[in-house]
């Protein structure tokens, strides 16, 4: 009987340490910063955006994005030139589309989906050497819109500004992590 809850405690013990290898040997880690780009690489400039879509000022809360994005990691330096950067940022909007998910009994739209495709690229000044780039990126935000018609076009606002948060966060992640 003693041989039997040992033979069980063991068990348990290799299981639990089984469980705590595959857990903790998975790859999961913190959001990666920028240690893979080289430590040269500090202050950066991100220039004005090329909107090739019909909603104006779009390019203008792309670009406040990322410059909150680099501003917030406190590795990098936002710089208001190109001349005095280490890297630049610089993208096209190529398209952005919405499109209605659902409508009110007057066949007013009730919510929105905004998607943005950007191209975007993240390279050293001096060399033009590509650090990251990436074609076709997409981003995308569901939204209400409020039935007086007055307040639609707050509402579509908020909306791209959370676009160009959320696409530009996940823009910065992807660049700071290599993909």
């Amino acid at each position: 009987m003693m041989k039997k809850k040992n033979k069980r405690l063991i068990i348990k013990i290799a299981i639990l340490c089984l469980c705590s290898a595959l857990l903790f040997g998975c790859g999961y880690s913190f959001a990666s910063r920028g240690e893979s780009i080289d430590n040269r690489i500090q202050k950066v400039y991100v220039k004005p955006f090329d909107n090739r879509t019909a909603q104006a000022g779009i390019e203008n809360y792309i670009r406040t994005a990322f410059i909150n994005q680099f501003i917030q990691n406190s590795r990098f330096k936002i710089v208001n030139s190109v001349e005095s950067a280490d890297a630049i940022v610089k993208g096209r909007i190529l398209n952005l589309n919405t499109s209605p998910l659902s409508y009110l009994k007057n066949d007013l739209a009730a919510e929105e989906r905004a998607t943005i495709t950007l191209d975007l690229t993240f390279q050293e000044n001096e060399s033009g050497k590509i650090i990251w780039s990436s074609k076709n990126m997409t981003g995308s935000v569901d939204y209400t819109l409020n039935e007086d018609i007055n307040l639609l076009s707050a509402a579509r606002k908020q909306a791209m500004i959370k676009l160009a948060n959320d696409t530009a966060e996940k823009a910065f992640n992807q660049m700071m992590s290599g993909f």
